[in-house]
């Protein structure tokens, strides 16, 4: 999903000959680092959000949104007569909610000030943006209706929702606007072990890189033993 960060950031106009970008004091250096804690505290809020939803959604939907309760393992997600269950409709709800949330936070990533709550002053600096999400939105939804047609869910793999799913889904979505606010309520000093974290060199030292590499290790030792015992 990090297209849509990209979209929502790489289109952002260029702001020429201000004082601010003129000042030596302000230029950045090839050097400094590109994610700042303001940025990791955003994405880590953001994907926590995400995360509960998803969580909930696929172990408590059933309860709030069915009548009737289902497995999420043995249940298919069709019955006899090709249909789709509740199952297959709770799929495509926690499909759909996944979307609506990235795709809200699109918004949410244009303004990366770390204390500037309102995330529509730059509503209309940047026309490609909105073509491009309003597009992406087009898409989505029609992703959803298309399963009201038997091609369309099967082509798909998605359900038909009720109207009140639906107007769930969007609500879910639309409050990780929301959820961009309440982030910003948080101190930036409580992200500051993240300076340690350098996604951007190839330092065997930095944690992140020596987990990697003990994973990709363990990796290729087990498929070893795999083919191993396949001879």
């Amino acid at each position: 999903m990090d297209i849509l960060g990209a979209i929502a950031i790489g289109t952002e106009p260029y702001k020429r000959d201000t004082a601010e970008a003129a000042s030596k004091s302000n230029r950045i250096s090839r050097r400094d680092k590109i994610m700042l804690p303001e940025m990791w505290r955003q994405v880590l809020v953001q994907a926590l959000y995400q995360m509960l939803v998803m969580i909930f959604l696929m172990y408590f939907g059933e309860f709030v949104f069915f009548d009737d309760s289902f497995n999420l393992i043995t249940t298919p997600l069709r019955d006899g007569d090709g249909n789709p269950t509740n199952r297959m409709v709770l799929d495509t709800m926690c499909f759909h909610c996944f979307i609506l949330m990235n795709m809200f936070n699109q918004i949410n990533c244009r303004v990366i000030d770390g204390k500037e709550l309102n995330v529509f002053k730059t509503l209309f600096n940047n026309p490609m943006f909105w073509i491009v999400f309003i597009g992406e939105m087009v898409v989505q939804q029609l992703m959803i209706n298309a399963s009201n047609s038997t091609l369309g869910s099967a082509l798909l793999g998605t359900a038909p929702m009720s109207v009140n799913l639906q107007i769930t889904c969007w609500a879910i979505g639309a409050f990780s606007l929301v959820v961009n606010v309440i982030l910003k309520q948080i101190p930036i000093e409580n992200f500051s072990f993240t300076r340690h974290i350098d996604l951007e060199s190839e330092n065997s030292d930095e944690f992140i890189n020596k987990y990697m590499a003990k994973a990709e290790a363990g990796y290729k030792n087990k498929m070893d033993s795999i083919m191993k015992a396949g001879e």
